[in-house]
């Protein structure tokens, strides 16, 4: 249970750290972009570029906002919005000046396109929906950002496995990408809230981690083994479907085996205001050997 518990802490950091890579990205972005602007307004001047007489170059006037992600994909009905770890999380939102520069405590309010949920004090969000997909924006007195969609999900009560908890995975030499990836590792997260029909909770996050040679494979360690999830990228995290379904693939290079046969662990974890929910972690264990030399003729 110990270890259990280690492995959902690590997810909640592996997502937390995540998102604060997106917003760092986002910010550099608009930085360049505003600064762009401001370059451009310079060079052709005002006159020709009539646009430019509207912008502000005060240090502390917005010129754009960067509101490019959420806590989370989804909110629990009736539910405040929160983080990977569990915690409620405020909207949030960078805003930047004309010289692209991060401004301090600007004065950004968040509102919703659409009704059902209510946006608070700390711009804390909490939902009065059952289900569905409300639009959100940030907005101040000059600049309004793009519309960021956020889904109203049912509480996610239990995770089952949909796919097999142990397999085994031939691998062929030379390389091969398609024929030395596994099956789907596939899990369903399930709501006992099922109101209307709604058997499965919707775009919720399921964090896998795998581990080979007795030791947790790191992020960007492709050596060996590593997780991916559509085609050939590399992800260790999933987002339930509309039927609460999420998966990876456990893709092997056979050159970063050293032991036949071999074998790959992945722990998919799945948690609800930061403890795991009914059936997390679930366990997959992938036995990995060269394939017969009878089975490739």
């Amino acid at each position: 249970m110990g270890r259990n518990l280690a492995i959902v802490r690590q997810q909640g950091e592996i997502g937390m750290t995540k998102t604060a890579v997106n917003h760092t990205a986002a910010e550099l972005r608009m930085r360049r972009a505003a600064a762009r602007l401001i370059a451009l307004c310079t060079l052709a001047g005002a006159a020709a570029v009539g646009s430019c007489t509207d912008i502000n170059v005060a240090a502390g006037h917005v010129a754009s906002l960067s509101f490019d992600s959420l806590p989370s994909p989804a909110v629990v009905a009736g539910d405040t919005l929160r983080d990977s770890l569990g915690r409620a999380a405020p909207l949030r939102a960078v805003a930047f000046n004309g010289s692209g520069d991060i401004i301090a405590q600007p004065d950004i309010q968040y509102i919703s396109l659409d009704t059902g949920v209510t946006i608070g004090p700390g711009n804390f969000l909490v939902s009065q929906r059952r289900l569905g997909t409300v639009r959100l924006v940030a907005n101040t007195a000059t600049v309004q950002s793009a519309v960021r969609p956020l889904l109203v999900a049912r509480r996610p009560d239990s995770v089952v496995v949909t796919g097999k908890l142990r397999d085994t995975l031939n691998y062929l030499l030379p390389d091969n990408a398609t024929s030395n990836m596994t099956a789907a590792l596939s899990v369903r997260v399930l709501t006992r809230d099922t109101t209307g029909g709604i058997t499965a909770t919707q775009g919720w996050i399921v964090s896998y981690q795998a581990f080979h040679a007795g030791k947790a494979v790191a992020a960007g360690d492709t050596s060996s083994v590593f997780l991916v999830g559509n085609g050939t990228q590399r992800t260790w995290i999933d987002t339930t479907g509309t039927d609460g379904t999420a998966a990876r693939n456990v893709r092997v290079r056979p050159f970063g085996i050293t032991t036949v046969p071999d074998s790959v662990v992945v722990i998919a974890t799945v948690q609800f205001r930061g403890a795991a929910v009914r059936g997390s972690p679930v366990r997959f264990v992938i036995l990995v050997r060269p394939k017969p030399a009878s089975a490739t003729r």
